[in-house]
């Protein structure tokens, strides 16, 4: 579940952090906190830490005019920030973005309620109500992509080249928003996201009808994951000829050299990293052995994926046409929670061949009433 949350502390007596983390809702209670927050610390750099998909669009547009007039906000953008978030930083003097991290743009979106039986006449007010519904959302729009061509008009950018961003709704990494001119600059450092986070964002992507994000992990094409650490082992008795001398030194090392370069290998075998010499590396037997298991597990993950995959498919040709599981299971999950839960009690008829006993009923004073003499 998304929250929201401030915390204030002070960095070397000179940088306020302001942590903004969740939806930014339409009750407005965010800004009115982010607006008290701003005018205890006039005056002062204020460094705003994002992590949000966003949210209310005129809510965002009133945060980065207040980001604006403060005049001394820096946002730094953290983990997946999407939608409005990435144009209410905007309003911030300058943008940071951690090169983990992820970003999207799309076109806004807006309720739309059409359900039961209609005649032609409400057929048609239904009809004007939706035409109406999409123009709001056409000026909403506009609005957005002219925020972001303000930003990249520099780049070389048109407000057509981002209307198509907008409408691809796919996430980038921090050296495409750079790119753009969305941000001034990239926050370097190692991507520690784990995969219990990397699930939950996929879930709460799904459930928000957001792209599912592909994390910048180096990979081939059509590669699984058993591929993949098949593929890194196979590097680790590799020679690597970048790191052979120039010069043609055929001198072997007398020193062997850490190589930290293998980060799923050193994290499967809890090392810091494997000695290398010579372009080559040594394994020792229970290191083999905790590979062979890993191995072993992702073929059988991959299976159990594979097996839940066919099964959905098999279920109609509708889910079969959904591409990627965690879709396939949310479509699957959508028509569950349509079907009510419990049933009425009595309504269950009795099998044809059983005999039923109205004996104790005939005896209701009520129905022998007309049988008295």
């Amino acid at each position: 579940m998304l929250y929201f949350r401030i915390i204030n502390y002070f960095k070397d007596m000179e940088e306020t952090v302001l942590e903004i983390n969740g939806m930014i809702d339409h009750y407005g209670w965010q800004r009115s906190n982010i607006r008290y927050f701003l005018n205890r610390n006039k005056g002062k750099k204020v460094r705003c830490k994002i992590n949000s998909w966003g949210g209310s669009v005129n809510e965002a547009i009133a945060i980065s005019k207040m980001f604006e007039e403060h005049g001394n906000v820096v946002v730094e953008f953290i983990g997946f920030c999407a939608s409005a978030v990435t144009w209410m930083a905007f309003g911030a003097q300058s943008r940071e973005m951690h090169e983990d991290s992820l970003w999207l743009c799309h076109k806004s979106s807006v309720p739309v309620e059409v359900y039961g039986v209609m005649n032609a006449d409400e057929l048609e007010a239904a009809i004007t109500k939706l035409q109406n519904e999409k123009k709001s959302s056409d000026a909403i729009d506009l609005i957005i992509a002219k925020k972001y061509t303000d930003m990249c008009a520099p780049k070389g950018k048109s407000i057509k080249d981002v209307f198509d961003l907008m409408k691809q709704e796919r996430w980038l990494p921090a050296s495409d928003v750079l790119e753009w001119g969305f941000i001034d600059s990239i926050i370097p450092g190692i991507n520690k996201v784990n995969n219990e986070y990397r699930n939950l964002m996929v879930e709460n992507c799904a459930a928000l009808n957001f792209p599912v994000p592909v994390f910048p992990i180096p990979e081939e094409k059509g590669e699984d994951l058993a591929d993949r650490i098949i593929n890194v082992i196979k590097s680790l008795f590799q020679r690597d000829n970048k790191t052979e001398n120039p010069n043609n030194n055929t001198n072997p090392k007398t020193e062997p050299e850490m190589n930290k370069q293998f980060i799923a290998v050193n994290t499967l075998l809890a090392i810091e990293g494997l000695a290398e010499n010579d372009g080559k590396v040594e394994l020792t037997i229970d290191q083999m052995q905790k590979i062979c298991d890993a191995l072993t597990a992702a073929e059988a993950d991959k299976k159990t994926v594979e097996d839940a995959e066919k099964a959905l498919d098999g279920m109609s040709d509708n889910i079969k046409s959904i591409t990627g599981l965690s879709n396939k299971i949310n479509a699957v999950k959508a028509v569950v929670n349509l079907i009510p839960t419990g049933a009425p009690a009595g309504t269950q008829l009795p099998p044809k061949s059983q005999s039923v006993d109205y004996s104790e009923s005939k005896k209701d004073p009520v129905n022998d009433y007309f049988n008295e003499e």
